[in-house]
């Protein structure tokens, strides 16, 4: 499933013979733009890690272009290829799967999570984030493979605050799901994600998980994922690494 999407209108077509994803803007895409950016700041304030807001404009249609895939490619980041961009319109091949939190809610395994920490750690150790890490941002080929997709907010930033947003926003687009199901998935994502950076998981990125899943998650299991018992999250905690780091 493509279609959900606060940005861009998006659609199916065939090209040429082929399926492709044609991304739209939507009429209030920039206001859409301007309230994450806000949003990134205002947080970053209150969690005492201030930050300059994201880059919006131009910057956001270059971070699409085949410059950026070529890059995240060398860092082992894998997207979709790109076939045609304009500053209001995106063509890339289409991807059978779907979305990573469809693929997660029907079952899917759990290593897929494994391969979105792998390329979130990846992004962080070259210097850079996503911002914007939510798990209907990555997709899933029939064979399984995950890809990143909607990059136009990708920014040189490796501060402890971007890099907390880009978990804690991958985290919290999955706090719908059940308990059970949703510890399964974190702790691969948690896996993938040290596998690669090696290094303590910053503690304010469970704060911004709690948070962001306000808007992105709000369920009974929001609830449930957040007020564990804890004892128990002390301990998975320290399985992890979490630390208090400051800026």
């Amino acid at each position: 499933m493509y279609f959900v999407n606060w940005q861009r209108e998006i659609s199916i077509v065939e090209l040429n013979g082929e399926k492709v994803v044609v991304k739209r803007n939507k009429l209030s895409k920039n206001l859409h733009d301007y309230l994450l950016s806000i949003t990134y700041t205002i947080l970053s304030i209150l969690l005492v890690h201030p930050s300059a807001p994201p880059e919006l404009g131009s910057k956001l249609t270059l971070n699409e272009g085949f410059k950026m895939r070529e890059k995240l490619q060398q860092m082992g980041i894998p997207t979709p290829s790109l076939i045609s961009l304009t500053s209001a319109l995106l063509i890339e091949d289409f991807i059978v799967g779907g979305n990573l939190y469809e693929a997660l809610s029907r079952g899917r395994d759990s290593s897929l999570a494994r391969s979105a920490g792998s390329i979130t750690g990846r992004l962080h150790r070259s210097g850079y984030s996503f911002i914007d890490n939510k798990s209907q941002n990555y997709l899933v080929t029939f064979s399984g493979k995950v890809l990143r997709t909607d990059l136009a907010f990708i920014q040189r930033k490796d501060s402890i605050f971007a890099r907390s947003m880009d978990i804690g926003s991958f985290l919290a687009s999955l706090l719908a799901l059940d308990c059970k199901r949703y510890k399964e998935i974190e702790d691969a994502f948690y896996s993938g994600y040290q596998t690669e950076v090696k290094s303590n998981i910053p503690y304010i990125s469970i704060i911004l998980r709690n948070i962001l899943g306000f808007g992105l998650s709000l369920s009974s299991n929001w609830v449930n994922n957040i007020l564990q018992n804890p004892e128990k999250l002390m301990s998975y905690w320290r399985k992890f690494g979490f630390s208090i780091e400051s800026p």
